[in-house]
């Protein structure tokens, strides 16, 4: 077998300048100095014998072989990650222990299931609510192996993995009182002037124009806080139904012009590369699916 001509650094430098375009951003993104990364490109296109960008103004675009490589570059550094995560967790691979973060809009009955398998296995189990950049921040400094967030329909690169779970569906809550004066069905800007009580922080950004329609929000993460809040004409919520908060004391699902149907988002499980190599990991993983499905029918 010949000798590899390419090194791991090389196709690095290639798929980061690939998909940011610039070369000063791509070295920002990867630590290295702008010349380093320009070198590694040089020795991997003299190696090759063919171009693989051409500049057009300050862009870095691919060219015909560069796009043709680019997703094989992709594939392999997601490998090599695995390789890589793998590799440093061996030592610690007999503890049977697991962290999981979710969303605040995760049903309980889902949490529950989890905790109820983990326990089977006689698994060491932690499990915190936190908002998506929490828990990616969470996945990638190691002190969580797995996330369930909202989709957010940004490419999660060669970071992070994913499957889809399912949906939650969602609806407009207040008090009794609290929009008393207003007719049927309330606007959008009846709601707009109104607090409204946010489960997720400001900083989820594509979340927060998903999830947020007033201009004044009062951010609470916990559940029992957010029913006290609601019940007491605090503010109103956009919730998931399975909160049930229509049986709360004095609350109701409000009529708006949007109307109630197809009022949902899509939830998502998400782990680092080399998650789904670790047994205990990987089986929640692979379970996570089946799980989700039974607890919508709990």
């Amino acid at each position: 077998m010949s000798a590899l001509r390419y090194s791991i650094s090389q196709i690095e430098a290639f798929a980061c300048v690939a998909e940011l375009g610039n070369l000063s951003k791509a070295a920002l993104s990867l630590g290295k100095d702008r010349t380093t990364l320009r070198d590694l490109i040089d020795y991997l296109e003299d190696a090759l014998g063919y171009t693989l960008f051409i500049r057009q103004g300050r862009t870095l675009v691919l060219t015909e072989q560069g796009q043709q490589l680019h997703r094989q570059a992709h594939l392999l550094m997601r490998q090599a990650q695995a390789f890589e995560f793998y590799a440093q967790s061996l030592p610690q691979s007999g503890q049977q222990e697991l962290v999981m973060v979710y969303d605040p809009f995760v049903s309980q009955a889902f949490i529950d299931a989890v905790i109820v398998m983990m326990a089977e296995k006689g698994i060491r189990f932690s499990a915190w609510s936190a908002s998506r950049e929490e828990a990616e921040a969470a996945l990638k400094a190691g002190t969580a192996q797995v996330a369930v967030c909202q989709a957010n329909n940004r490419a999660l690169g060669m970071d992070m993995e994913w499957c889809a779970l399912g949906h939650i569906e969602l609806d407009f809550y207040a008090a009794i009182g609290l929009f008393q004066h207003q007719q049927r069905p309330l606007t959008l800007l009846n709601l707009s002037l109104k607090p409204q009580l946010v489960m997720h922080h400001k900083h989820d950004e594509q979340i927060a124009q998903r999830l947020q329609i007033s201009g004044h929000t009062l951010y609470v993460n916990e559940r029992s806080t957010l029913r006290c809040l609601l019940e007491n004409g605090q503010g109103w919520g956009f919730l998931p139904t399975h909160y049930q908060a229509s049986a709360w004391k004095d609350v109701q699902a409000i009529e708006t012009e949007v109307g109630n149907q197809g009022l949902n988002i899509t939830m998502v499980a998400i782990w680092q590369p080399g998650q789904t190599k670790q047994p205990v990991t990987g089986n929640l993983i692979s379970t996570l699916p089946e799980l989700w499905r039974n607890a919508l029918h709990r």
